[in-house]
């Protein structure tokens, strides 16, 4: 969402505008993708686009396969793919800003959100590898304070620890994937 001046910490105005691009990127075709990242990008998604499980089912158009991550090779000939957002995509969904330090003679900046990036969330207790009851209570008062204008932007570091929730949730999930691989 661009850069500001260092001490930003947003208003409602800008929370306004921030989610008037936001929804207009998840309206377009390449907004669809957002509903196949998962956790808090696919929730945000699912917020705004509507009549999304019909939408999650439709073939990509080819101008939104320039972006992809690679599956799997298949016998060395073909591969699948599947169309992923780009990073600057992803910023816009969490209405990231990059936001000046205030050091003098220092280019430093700090990334302040609306919302989790997704590195903050999947390692947070509340990614269980699906959205269970917690993350939708959680996001629903996260919702309610950006609605009411109480919200802040908040730093990576400060969403790891404002969604940090139960730690171990987080360490039951990891053990229940390391005794699931070990079985398969």
């Amino acid at each position: 969402l661009g850069c500001r001046p260092a001490a930003y910490n947003g208003t409602q105005v800008d929370y306004r505008a921030y989610v008037e691009r936001r929804d207009d990127f998840l309206r377009s075709s390449r907004g669809c993708i957002a509903l196949f990242h998962g956790g808090i990008v696919a929730r945000i998604g699912r917020m705004v686009i509507e009549n999304c499980e019909d939408k999650a089912c439709v073939m990509p158009s080819e101008d939104d396969l320039d972006v992809g991550v690679r599956l799997v090779d298949m016998d060395g000939e073909a591969s699948l793919w599947q169309e992923a957002l780009t990073p600057q995509e992803i910023d816009l969904i969490c209405g990231v800003y990059k936001v000046g330090t205030g050091q003098q003679n220092s280019s430093q900046a700090k990334y302040l959100s609306w919302w989790p990036q997704p590195g903050s969330f999947f390692a947070s207790a509340l990614h269980t590898g699906w959205w269970n009851d917690n993350c939708e209570n959680w996001f629903q008062k996260r919702l309610e304070e950006l609605h009411n204008g109480t919200a802040r932007l908040h730093t990576n570091s400060e969403w790891k620890s404002d969604i940090r929730f139960n730690g171990v949730a987080g360490k039951a999930v990891k053990k229940n994937s390391v005794i699931a691989g070990e079985f398969l």
